[in-house]
């Protein structure tokens, strides 16, 4: 089951952080199941499962519409947000900003230092360090597939 909810709010922050709509909803899929008050063993909190310090940091950088991690569209705003700063920090590479929305931007950074991640090559021949984040990264990018053909018809 891919379902689409809480559309108004994903278009709306997708276009407004200029972030594709399907790999935000991939992420919201993978991350929460759409549940709005999941919460992970790391203490990640919502639909997009952002952390409480990403949401008081964009707190101080963007007019978020609530205080509420567990708002529907305070933590969709804070996750897509969070995602377009790192696609920028990572040049607009997806695989990169994928991994690091879940392992975080500085592993990335030492993984691309260490060759472990290759700029023109798939991710599966990458050597991920981490077994969840290969999990994950295969995860987000076999539901944005999904979106993209369900978009497509």
């Amino acid at each position: 089951q891919h379902p689409k909810r809480y559309t108004d709010f994903v278009y709306n922050y997708s276009k407004q952080y200029k972030v594709d709509e399907n790999l935000v909803y991939a992420i919201i899929k993978t991350e929460s199941n759409f549940f709005p008050y999941a919460k992970s063993k790391a203490n990640s909190k919502g639909l997009m499962q952002v952390s409480d310090d990403t949401f008081e940091y964009a707190k101080t950088k963007i007019d978020i519409s609530s205080n509420d991690i567990y708002n529907k569209q305070a933590n969709i705003q804070a996750g897509i947000w969070y995602l377009s700063n790192l696609l920028e920090r990572f040049n607009n590479n997806e695989y990169y900003a994928i991994l690091a929305y879940n392992a975080g931007p500085e592993n990335v950074s030492k993984w691309i230092d260490s060759g472990f991640l290759k700029d023109n090559l798939d991710y599966k021949s990458w050597n991920i360090p981490y077994a969840e984040t290969r999990i994950y990264i295969d995860k987000v990018e076999n539901s944005k597939k999904y979106y993209e053909n369900m978009t497509s018809k």
